[in-house]
């Protein structure tokens, strides 16, 4: 998994370097703004094992949702320096790109390393126990 994050970090840096976007974003930086969508798979692979398919799609979802909501916040003053304070972010379309495709990619990784666990039948409930 560390291999993936190494990877991703130098396509992103190459990718930002043949479309000549300068920033100060070190190839660590990258690696740990990667390295969040671990949380998030962890989370989709027990909602998978307590609550099935439905919970794992459910929570893949959400995480979905919420890693692409933060790395568009937070990457957006990295890769779009020049964003004022009416949240506005004005960069070239190459740079809006690039930081799309950053944010976008995300989960399309989150679902490739996670959804092996939705196959084969969804976990019976718990029995009923009377005391």
């Amino acid at each position: 998994s560390s291999g993936i994050n190494a990877e991703y970090g130098g396509v992103v840096q190459l990718a930002m370097y043949l479309i000549s976007v300068t920033t100060d974003i070190k190839i660590f930086d990258l690696a740990s703004f990667s390295g969040y969508k671990f949380v998030h798979m962890i989370v989709c692979v027990v909602s998978a094992m307590i609550l099935g398919s439905t919970g794992y799609y459910l929570s893949f979802i959400y995480s979905s949702a919420a890693i692409v909501y933060f790395l568009i916040c937070t990457l957006r003053y990295i890769i779009l320096p020049d964003s004022t304070e009416d949240r506005i972010a004005r960069g070239s379309k190459r740079r809006n790109n690039l930081l799309l495709l950053i944010a976008f990619i995300q989960p399309l990784i989150m679902f490739w390393l996670t959804h092996h666990v939705t196959y084969g039948p969804d976990p019976s409930p718990l029995p009923k126990t009377s005391l």
